[in-house]
């Protein structure tokens, strides 16, 4: 089974980078997945994801909105209205895009402040550290399951 990591984000704006690094953290403790470094633009990787064809693609990305600390995985299938990300492409889209190319998609939200990516900014606040710990510890998880089918 091919799986596949496509992290968003911008590093010089502080949380904002908080998938950054969960795919370097992906790096070390998830070496069979392959990660993808879409930073703010991930629309650059679609050639790439598509050439790779995973059978599993989970799509990381920083969002505002709901508990800090907090990393889940959501469905956003339904849900064109709102803007989850301050990138180029809406993430609903994104995502449609993407399970349109992808067997399976998903989206894996970190909740980070508001005010910790409006600033431009280099490095994650402590509690971003620790979302983005949680964040790999879910995908490991996903990964043993994934195993288990």
């Amino acid at each position: 089974m091919k799986k596949a990591i496509l992290c968003i984000g911008n590093a010089l704006r502080g949380d904002d980078g908080v998938a950054l690094e969960v795919g370097r953290l992906a790096l070390e403790k998830l070496p069979q997945w392959r990660v993808f470094f879409g930073e703010d633009v991930p629309e650059n990787e679609f050639g790439e994801i598509r050439e790779f064809s995973p059978d599993v693609l989970v799509v990381v990305d920083a969002m505002s909105g709901f508990k800090e600390g907090v990393s889940e995985f959501l469905d956003l299938s339904d849900d064109r209205e709102y803007i989850y990300s301050t990138h180029n492409i809406p993430t609903p889209i994104l995502l449609s895009y993407l399970r349109s190319i992808c067997k399976s998609t998903i989206f894996l939200g970190i909740s980070v402040l508001l005010e910790n990516v409006l600033d431009f900014k280099e490095g994650l606040s402590q509690n971003a550290k620790n979302s983005a710990n949680l964040a790999i510890q879910k995908l490991i998880n996903l990964d043993q399951s994934l195993k288990e089918r």
